[in-house]
């Protein structure tokens, strides 16, 4: 009778490749503590390049302020802008900026509320959520008319859907150029 076979495993794990990656990373733990090799992780030079913004916050009235710390680059525009050899314009930014508002104003569900009293107006000014929402779909509509498909399509990923542009940067300059130049 043969013996039984151990179960097919789809990546062999064999022990002298983790042994291999083990003494490479003491060696490089040991090089980082000695200061021979930079060290890259989450309190390393890549996380001190990140913009931090600091204000003072009252959390009720006669309250003292507190402050508070967060980072400014919450979206990929942010982070295209924000870097080292920043890969969009000031007005670049702004435009994209004003577009992911309307995006996310427009994308954002409204609320059912209902009411056992009759309403009576309040005079505030102010537009009720699915006015905003259908004034910002149709300024999204109108920016997208401008641009061709490939442009609208690379603006409202990276805009819209904060995904990164890879290769279709100059695609996103320019649609951005395009838009810009619509609302001046």
């Amino acid at each position: 009778m043969p013996a039984p076979r151990a179960p097919f495993s789809p990546t062999p794990v064999h022990a002298a490749a983790v042994l291999r990656a083990e003494r490479r990373a003491r060696l490089r733990a040991r090089d980082i503590a000695a200061g021979l090799k930079p060290d890259m992780g989450a309190d390393g030079p890549a996380a001190r390049m990140r913009p931090v913004e600091q204000a003072r916050v009252q959390l009720a009235p006669g309250a003292r302020p507190h402050t508070v710390r967060r980072l400014t680059d919450t979206c990929e525009l942010d982070r295209l802008f924000y870097r080292a050899n920043a890969a969009l314009s000031a007005e670049q930014h702004a435009v994209g900026l004003r577009f992911r508002a309307c995006w996310r104003r427009c994308t954002r569900t409204g609320r059912l509320v209902q009411r056992y009293s009759p309403q009576v107006g309040q005079g505030t000014g102010t537009l009720e959520e699915t006015e905003a929402s259908v004034n910002a779909r149709h300024a999204i509509d109108r920016a997208l008319a401008v641009l061709t498909p490939a442009r609208a399509r690379v603006v409202c990923a990276v805009c819209g859907l904060d995904e990164h542009p890879g290769t279709r940067i100059r695609t996103l300059h320019r649609a951005l150029d395009m838009l810009h130049e619509q609302w001046r």
